[in-house]
């Protein structure tokens, strides 16, 4: 297990004056001095030389990336496009001004599930587990929330905390990074990171192992949450994809797996090209 906090200035110091998390509506492709000198308003600055490395930061494959058309704009469009993205360039974007934005940006979105629950529950602590690059562990953290996001993967993990960076100015307390294996007895935890009976909410998206589900109503409090989306044997038949059946739901298992805890929402479909499951259950 290795746990990190946020990467912070000033040695995990608790932010001030916060910042907004709101989302954008262009992509400024310019190095980033240009874009700190003068930036554009209501945009996100991805220079086209790191979209490679910067995936994880833009819009859901399905939508339009927008790019402000100044700079190398052309040149991340076309980077964009030959990579299976839809991108368009706009000239309908100002400069923000003198005084900047009094907000933070993002291209990319949380799980619009999650997003959904979230909106009627108050902040506590939270456990994101296979927390991948980020994005929902960052967005929670900036709802106000207490979070912390666990992952297999050093690399997914560093794009976390550096995704974690760009949008510190939206986070009151540094997210608690940590490698371990959701697919162990143990999961490769040792203190000081504990699990047992102190989260209000526990998240899981896109991920399955069936024995961890068993075991999440154990790390709630009471009234606390699960919320969990992941995909089902309908979407592996479509796409062949997660490759092995014991990453995929059946129909109408979600439920059964998270014995002790009430069904408060569950619901299968298709949502465009993807087909999951997803459940929100609470311990009462």
């Amino acid at each position: 297990m290795e746990a990190h906090p946020g990467a912070w200035q000033g040695g995990g110091k608790i932010a001030v004056s916060l910042r907004p998390l709101l989302p954008g509506r262009f992509l400024d492709a310019r190095p980033q001095s240009a874009a700190e000198a003068l930036p554009i308003a209501a945009a996100v600055n991805i220079p086209a030389d790191e979209l490679p490395q910067r995936t994880h930061e833009l819009p859901p494959r399905e939508r339009t990336v927008a790019i402000a058309d100044t700079g190398p704009a052309a040149e991340a469009a076309a980077w964009l496009q030959s990579n299976g993205r839809r991108a368009e360039l706009r000239s309908d974007w100002n400069y923000a001004g003198s005084v900047g934005e009094q907000c933070v940006r993002r291209l990319w979105e949380p799980a619009a599930f999650l997003a959904e629950v979230v909106a009627r529950l108050a902040p506590g602590r939270v456990l994101d587990l296979a927390c991948g690059s980020g994005r929902d562990a960052v967005f929670l953290a900036a709802g106000g929330w207490s979070v912390s996001a666990v992952d297999r993967l050093p690399d997914a993990l560093g794009l976390a905390r550096d995704l974690e960076d760009r949008c510190k100015g939206a986070i009151a307390r540094p997210i608690q990074w940590v490698r371990g294996d959701l697919e162990t007895p143990d999961i490769g935890l040792r203190p000081p990171f504990e699990l047992s009976g102190g989260f209000d909410l526990i998240v899981i998206i896109r991920f399955l192992h069936r024995p961890l589900m068993r075991r999440v109503a154990d790390w709630l409090r009471p009234g606390g949450s699960v919320v969990c989306e992941t995909f089902t044997t309908l979407h592996r038949a479509r796409h062949g994809k997660p490759a092995g059946t014991e990453h995929v739901l059946r129909p109408g298992e979600l439920p059964a797996l998270l014995g002790g805890l009430e069904i408060t929402r569950f619901d299968e479909g298709w949502r465009g090209e993807i087909h999951t499951a997803r459940v929100w259950a609470t311990r009462y």
